[in-house]
């Protein structure tokens, strides 16, 4: 729960690739409090001490509860390191990091010493330590959109004291129940008030100024993203496209402006009286290009909704119906109820229709076909709840998506994106030849006569709007669009019927051989991407982190290779902070580990359970996302269920304590083979499978991860008794490098994924399994015929 709410908490105090690195710092913090029960001596006795436990439950209870505050008060300028050379506030990332990490390794250490302590249950205690995990994580969801992150964080900070006061209770000294009871309440007391009101409001960086700019009306989180709604202005900010310069001196549109994190601006126009008339600028936007061919459709969606300027696009062009869909649910209420009178309550009209859904999963429960499907700048700003990537996955962009909305399209529809074109071109460049191949698919001989493309400027940049049309684009209307263009004064890139000097008619009127060559030698990485591999938005190649290419236009973010960065520096931090926390408290205990025998062998065992179990959980995590409707259900069924189950594998995994020679081979061997039959599940089966109802998928989704999760939560415990016979004192060793492993592994899956997809990665992980088989076998049966 901690962990979640803390990677919200980054996500708006800095930028979402840095969010990530709380992950680090979790799994860092549980490896440290291994090693530090193994050197302490405090912790030397063979029974259980409830008095320990209490005393470490209260310094996490004490330290999540003032920590959080602390954070706050840290301001850490992220930018100013990477894009002006500014490493003058290092100090300041080292501070979140000790206060960040500090609660994790109290954690670890009332845990770590309760699993040590087990005895025969140890099976138990782990089977409720990964059942707790999965229930923190459905209940950091609901937290966070019902109370708020701050007080998310107080009821992860009231677990702990009720904790340290039933183990204070059972220990008998009168200090440590009196400052147990005293936390707990302190710590309910601030749950409740965050409830109501920010206590200690979350820093915004410098960065972020269109936040700061403004002063906000209304805010709430959730677990996408934070959303902050402004009191009404006038301006002229596009909200993912352009608008005309034929507009100049025209009134400019009243807007309440919603930020999402701080920054990923959307807008709510005002429509005074509900007369769309009265908002003359909803002609003159970039984003009503498909109208300029598709006047007055029957039929119109608006994916990635937002404060509902596309939709009111396409009702002032005349569309009779408009469904507009947005995954977050604040910013829908926002739109339909709590500012609806502002927006002339022209959404809450009989013929609009307003869906909280991610936009693929929509489709695949409607059978409905439209005329116009728009998206317009919708893109992943926010960091995922789970932590797991620093790079921004979307399945928005895939070729299967692109196959999505091909099927939705009614004959002659048109499918618009309104995308940064950049200087050199990448993000719309990208688009257009994900869509190419997607015709390629298709069997389309002329893709080039299905396709358009304008370009609008602004202040910081230029935005492009791709129409992509189901049948080809007539004369006619290529040339109504000309017009369209001419008189708005937006750029022509391509039409069928004229061939510009540009990188994009380059590739679109290029053979596939000839499109492959272009893309290989173009500075940026613009292959197509796939459900398999669906990072959309990372063009960089890693070259680009010693030689930084030269690039215009767009939000400033993304014209860094941050991603690829982020992903650099957790390495290094992993493994400086595995030496400095983990390893390194071990090292003068390294005479006794030479005396025991097999210890490279347990060790690379728990290192490979580490890894290839993080790789499986954040995998399967990714390619349930859009199955389950989105990446917050993947999270609140996908983690869950895999958590639960693994629980519920150790416990059943003591059936076999006695024989784990027998029966170890054949759980590891099940495991692989479990992997490979979620392969083939995965990208043969769930495709077949989006008719089903959300429900029915929920339950298929448990039903298909329960067997492998099962088996994933055997090998550990087992390993442990095992191991037992080796000597007790490699076991620190064998939770430290496990813990380092996990959170290697964290890193290691994106750069696998982005690499090569995500079904290498399974692959990968279990030849990790298999490996840490291969390498532990020998020591199971030394073990057990000594025996």
């Amino acid at each position: 729960m901690l962990e979640v709410a803390l990677t919200r908490v980054l996500s708006v105090m800095s930028w979402h690739h840095f969010a990530y690195l709380i992950i680090s710092l979790a799994f860092l913090g549980f490896g440290a409090a291994s090693t530090f029960l193994s050197v302490s001596p405090r912790f030397s006795s063979p029974t259980l001490d409830e008095g320990l436990v209490g005393k470490y439950a209260l310094a996490f209870c004490l330290t999540t509860l003032f920590g959080f505050a602390a954070t706050t008060k840290v301001h850490f300028y992220p930018m100013d390191a990477y894009y002006y050379g500014d490493y003058s506030n290092a100090f300041s990332l080292l501070m979140l990091y000790v206060i960040m990490g500090t609660p994790f390794f109290f954690a670890g250490v009332c845990i770590g010493y309760l699993i040590s302590r087990a005895g025969e249950a140890i099976n138990r205690v782990y089977f409720s330590d990964l059942v707790g995990a999965g229930i923190g994580t459905m209940a950091s969801l609901v937290g966070i959109n019902h109370l708020g992150v701050e007080a998310t964080i107080y009821v992860a900070s009231t677990a702990g004291g009720l904790v340290a006061l039933i183990f204070s209770l059972a220990e008998g000294r009168f200090r440590l129940r009196l400052g147990s009871a005293a936390a707990l309440v302190l710590s309910v007391l601030m749950t409740v008030l965050a409830v109501r009101h920010e206590i200690f409001p979350t820093y915004f960086p410098p960065e972020k100024i269109f936040r700061e700019a403004l002063r906000p009306h209304y805010y709430r989180w959730h677990i996408i993203a934070r959303i902050d709604v402004m009191d009404p202005v006038s301006l002229s900010m596009p909200f993912g496209g352009a608008l005309s310069k034929a507009y100049e001196g025209g009134p400019m549109p009243t807007v309440r402006v919603i930020w999402q994190d701080g920054s990923a601006p959307t807008g709510i126009m005002y429509v005074p009286n509900g007369d769309l008339r009265r908002v003359p600028a909803l002609g003159y936007y970039l984003q009503a290009a498909p109208y300029a061919v598709k006047p007055n459709p029957s039929r119109a969606l608006t994916i990635g909704l937002g404060g509902g300027i596309d939709a009111l696009i396409a009702l002032y062009h005349g569309a009779e119906h408009v469904v507009g869909v947005d995954v977050n649910p604040v910013t829908v209420d926002a739109v339909k109820n709590r500012y609806a009178d502002f927006a002339g309550r022209v959404l809450n009209r009989p013929n609009v229709e307003l869906v909280v859904a991610e936009g693929r999963h929509f489709l695949t429960t409607t059978d409905q076909r439209f005329d116009v499907i728009q998206l317009s700048g919708v893109d992943t700003y926010s960091a995922l709840s789970t932590g797991a990537y620093a790079l921004a996955e979307n399945y928005l962009y895939t070729v299967e998506a692109m196959e999505s909305y091909w099927e939705h399209l009614a004959d002659g529809g048109i499918l618009s994106f309104s995308r940064w074109l950049f200087t050199p071109p990448r993000e719309t460049l990208r688009l257009v030849v994900i869509q190419l191949e997607h015709l390629r698919r298709m069997g389309i001989e002329h893709p080039e006569s299905h396709l358009m493309i304008v370009s609008g400027g602004m202040p910081d940049g230029v935005w492009a709007e791709t129409l992509l049309k189901k049948s080809p684009f007539t004369q006619a209307e290529v040339a109504a669009f000309r017009r369209w263009a001419d008189y708005m004064k937006f750029d022509m890139i391509y039409d069928p019927y004229e061939m510009r000097p540009n990188v994009f008619n380059e590739v679109i009127r290029a053979s596939r051989s000839e499109r492959e060559a272009i893309i290989k030698r173009y500075p940026y990485n613009i292959k197509p991407v796939t459900d398999d591999n669906p990072f959309f938005f990372q063009f960089y190649r890693w070259r680009s982190l010693v030689s930084p290419l030269e690039s215009g236009g767009g939000y400033f973010i993304e014209r860094l290779p941050l991603s690829l960065a982020v992903l650099l520096v957790s390495l290094v931090q992993i493994l400086l902070l595995s030496i400095a926390f983990i390893i390194g408290p071990l090292l003068p205990r390294g005479g006794q580990l030479r005396a025991v025998r097999h210890k490279t062998r347990v060790l690379t065992y728990f290192g490979s359970l580490g890894l290839g179990f993080i790789i499986v959980e954040i995998t399967l995590l990714q390619k349930y996302a859009v199955f389950v409707g989105g990446p917050i259900y993947s999270m609140a069924i996908t983690l869950f269920a895999i958590l639960v189950f693994s629980g519920l594998g150790s416990l059943m995994s003591q059936r076999f304590k006695d024989s784990p020679d027998r029966w170890l081979k054949f759980i590891i061997i099940g495991l692989v083979g479990a992997v490979a039959c979620e392969v083939v599940f995965i990208n043969y089966a769930i495709p077949r499978l989006m008719f089903l109802s959300h429900a029915m998928r929920c339950g298929v989704t448990i039903a298909a991860l329960a067997p492998l999760a099962l088996l994933m939560g055997m090998p550990f415990p087992m390993g442990l008794r095992v191991t037992q016979r080796v000597g007790e004192t490699i076991i620190p060793w064998a939770w430290g490098v496990n813990a380092v492993t996990t959170t290697l592994g964290s890193v290691l899956c994106v750069l696998v994924s982005m690499q090569w997809g995500f079904t290498v990665s399974l692959v990968a992980a279990g030849a990790v399994y298999l490996l840490g088989l291969a390498v532990f076998s020998p020591v199971v049966r030394a073990m057990y015929k000594e025996a």
